[in-house]
């Protein structure tokens, strides 16, 4: 049987931990050019309406007004070459 408590836990080798440094240091130099090009460009791109899910529409209250007015006439033409003017038939 063993005594756990005897063990001594392994060393950290010094290298591994450098190279997890030197890692960490890149990424950041990474971001801060990614961030400076970014400042460069005049800030962030803004994303297009389109992809923001802005539609942009004609729907004026004029143009919906003579549209609304056309489909009446429309309908009114209909009805009247269905039935005449005289409502003799």
């Amino acid at each position: 049987m063993t005594d756990d408590a005897d063990a001594t836990p392994a060393t950290p080798d010094p290298d591994d931990h450098v190279a997890r440094l030197q890692a960490q240091i890149d990424a950041a130099k990474a971001r801060r050019a990614e961030a400076a090009e970014t400042v460069a460009r005049g800030g962030p791109v803004r994303p297009t309406d389109e992809e923001l899910g802005i539609v942009k529409t004609d729907d004026t209250a004029g143009r919906i007004a003579a549209d609304a007015s056309q489909e009446i006439r429309s309908r009114l033409s209909r009805l009247i070459s269905r039935f005449g003017r005289g409502g003799n038939k």
